[in-house]
């Protein structure tokens, strides 16, 4: 109930501010959203500013309302962390290999859930894209759930630029799912499969925003 209530009040506000010329926000790719019915997803994007999670949560149809992973320090105040667990946000213990939380992220794609992730782990503080982490091929493999690439621009230039009319696009890719890598994927094939997750990203965005793939784009 939390949940809806909010991204109820999250449309209902951030849906205002577009219609009378706030925000200039825009998707592309509509029609790349894997069928709702079909259950649990990933939506991987990259990560500029605190705002690409509105961007995403606003953007995305009603439907497809995520959960996503935040960092543990979000969850020491009772009242937030009453708030992001209504909210379906799994913490997440930054710089370590916290299997709670992948366990939990797993729970959720079973349960049917569109998980966000930002493969890059954090925001990056160039508005470059960084170099891509294993954890939403990771959790790829584990369930079998779909990949649904996408990018935002614009961000990078923060909430006070976007108040101001800074155009915003969210670009939506087709959705995959990894191949089955055998009994055991190599770690060689997890970065194989995390370098096309962010090839497929970077092909979204604007050339200037390519960054750690800038090199790789080149012949893709």
């Amino acid at each position: 109930m939390v949940r809806y209530t909010v991204y109820s009040w999250l449309y209902l506000v951030l849906g205002l501010l577009n219609r009378i010329g706030v925000l200039h926000w825009r998707v592309e790719g509509w029609e790349n959203l894997p069928p709702r019915s079909m259950g649990g997803m990933i939506v991987a994007t990259n990560h500029t500013d605190e705002l690409d999670i509105l961007v995403a949560g606003k953007l995305l149809p009603f439907a497809y309302r995520v959960a996503w992973l935040g960092k543990a320090e979000l969850f020491r105040h009772p009242f937030w962390a009453w708030f992001f667990h209504g909210m379906h946000v799994i913490p997440v213990q930054r710089g370590k290999g916290d299997a709670n939380a992948l366990a939990a992220a797993e729970r959720a794609l079973r349960a049917g859930e569109v998980l966000l992730i930002f493969p890059e782990g954090t925001r990056s503080r160039t508005g470059l894209l960084s170099r891509g982490r294993s954890g939403a091929i990771r959790l790829a493999l584990a369930t079998n759930v779909p990949i649904v690439p996408v990018a935002i621009a614009g961000t990078q230039h923060g909430t006070k630029a976007a108040l101001r009319g800074q155009p915003i696009t969210m670009r939506i890719g087709k959705p995959y799912r990894i191949a089955p890598l055998g009994h055991r994927a190599s770690p060689e094939q997890i970065h194989t499969a995390t370098d096309d997750l962010m090839l497929r990203i970077a092909a979204m965005l604007p050339p200037e925003q390519h960054g750690y793939y800038a090199e790789r784009m080149l012949g893709y």
